[in-house]
């Protein structure tokens, strides 16, 4: 009898095994999907429009309907390290297309560099057809790539889709430092260099007597006060620390 349980255990593990590898396998030839890399199911918004979303992590994001395809972008301008993070703007013109308030580099409603500084456009996620007309977001989004001698989009004139949190959701920079909430949180303050280190400041104002450090920004590229980061940001928290700060436009287009 010892035998016999002994080998019919062996035969469950044998099992289990196989299993797993065939999972695995599918996993790797992209037959299954980790459930890690669902980033959420989203309707789909009206043709020549843009929807600003939050992805399933917290990330932020823009679902654009466009030419009859469906687009989910990072939305996240792209910028060199150390620089401060900051969300793009959908500008609703004639041609609409996205906008960095910091650096003017404008992307395609596709994601592609229009205009501004040499770089990657921004990061365009998979997606794939949900229940009801909806669309399902998968992880490992891919850079889109960059235009050149693209003559610059018309001015924005203001009519903005841009992201925005809900009443309150904001958190002083310093409470949440304290508290760490968990994911991508909304915070409301002033970015300014204290004492050589990068700090987002409590408040709108010019004074910054409660403060929490900010990680991944050099402290020489932080905007002098002239022109201060000063509004909403969205960032995560790690260790008192804030980290993947991105500075949010607001809806008339200032930084």
């Amino acid at each position: 009898m010892r035998d016999l349980g002994r080998r019919l255990l062996i035969g469950l593990a044998v099992v289990a095994a196989a299993v797993m590898a065939i999972g695995y396998a599918f996993i790797a030839g992209r037959i299954a999907t980790p459930i890690e890399s669902d980033l959420g199911t989203f309707d789909v918004p009206a043709e020549a429009d843009a929807r600003a979303v939050l992805l399933a992590d917290g990330r932020p994001a823009f679902i654009v309907a466009s030419a009859g395809e469906v687009i989910v972008l990072d939305a996240r301008g792209r910028h060199a390290a150390g620089f401060p993070g900051r969300l793009v703007a959908w500008c609703d013109t004639s041609i609409p297309y996205f906008t960095d308030p910091l650096d003017d580099a404008t992307y395609a409603a596709d994601g592609t560099r229009l205009a501004g500084p040499t770089g990657p456009g921004l990061v365009r996620y998979p997606v794939s057809n949900a229940d009801d007309g909806m669309i399902r977001v998968a992880a490992d989004g891919t850079a889109a790539g960059q235009l050149h001698d693209f003559a610059m989009p018309v001015e924005c004139d203001g009519s903005q889709v841009v992201h925005a949190p809900t009443p309150g959701e904001i958190f002083d920079p310093s409470v949440a430092a304290d508290e760490e909430p968990p994911g991508w949180v909304w915070l409301e303050g002033r970015l300014r260099s204290e004492a050589g280190e990068p700090v987002l400041c409590d408040g709108l104002d010019g004074g910054c007597a409660t403060f929490a450090p900010v990680g991944g920004i050099d402290p020489a590229l932080v905007p002098h006060e002239e022109q201060a980061l000063i509004g909403s940001f969205i960032g995560r928290v790690r260790d008192g620390v804030i980290v993947d700060l991105n500075f949010v436009p607001d809806p008339g287009g200032s930084s």
